[in-house]
């Protein structure tokens, strides 16, 4: 299987993602999108600013979106700069990065009949090339995301490294996927330590052939 990578671009590429990870979070969650308002106690959620498209030939497969700014961490997981500084000086490249330069991989959709095809982990990873997160950016910024326990390891699957910074707030718009046993967590990634580069590089827009990734070589 081949996957197709493009950042949407166009409005009706930009509709089409809204459509899809609007479907999929409504139906699984109640939760509903908005370009101006938020409230995550009445489920409703800010859109992500940029989306990364996977199209199996004309077939919309996987979706990724990216907060550019007032990332979902700061915003709701209450993650301040200082916090983020100090994973930097752990990691011993504080003053390579600026800590407030951070943009936000989130709602990643996968397409129904695709969701036990290993696809999910493996487009996670692919949304971490630079080619998506630092488009525009002046300068590399850091990647942060947040996620429940059980999930992390869907993140760390094909090698990206995570960072904690602290437990995420309870907001009922978590409610159906996050619990006392099942937490959900803040979560930073420093990109030229944690990501590997066959994805940090990975060419987008392009095409790429997914076997030697999920083990099916066909």
């Amino acid at each position: 299987m081949k996957l197709r990578l493009e950042i949407a671009a166009r409005s009706a590429d930009v509709l089409r993602c809204r459509q899809l990870v609007g479907e999929v979070y409504h139906r699984r969650y109640g939760v509903v999108f908005s370009s101006d308002t938020y409230d995550l106690d009445r489920k409703i959620e800010p859109w992500p600013h940029r989306f990364l498209m996977g199209f199996v030939r004309d077939e919309l497969a996987a979706v990724s979106g990216l907060y550019v700014r007032n990332t979902y961490v700061e915003r709701f997981g209450l993650v301040d700069d200082d916090e983020v500084r100090a994973r930097l000086r752990e990691a011993g490249v504080d003053g390579e990065y600026e800590p407030a330069e951070r943009r936000e991989l989130t709602k990643l959709v996968i397409a129904p009949r695709l969701l036990n095809s290993g696809l999910g982990p493996l487009f996670i990873a692919f949304a971490h090339a630079r080619a998506f997160v630092e488009l525009d950016a002046p300068r590399p910024p850091l990647v942060t995301f947040c996620v429940v326990r059980s999930m992390k390891r869907l993140v760390e699957r094909h090698g990206i490294r995570t960072r904690h910074l602290k437990p995420f707030p309870h907001y009922k718009v978590h409610e159906h996927y996050r619990s006392e046993r099942n937490p959900m967590d803040s979560y930073l990634v420093i990109p030229h330590l944690d990501v590997p580069a066959a994805f940090r590089d990975l060419r987008i827009p392009g095409e790429h052939a997914l076997g030697p990734w999920l083990g099916d070589e066909r």
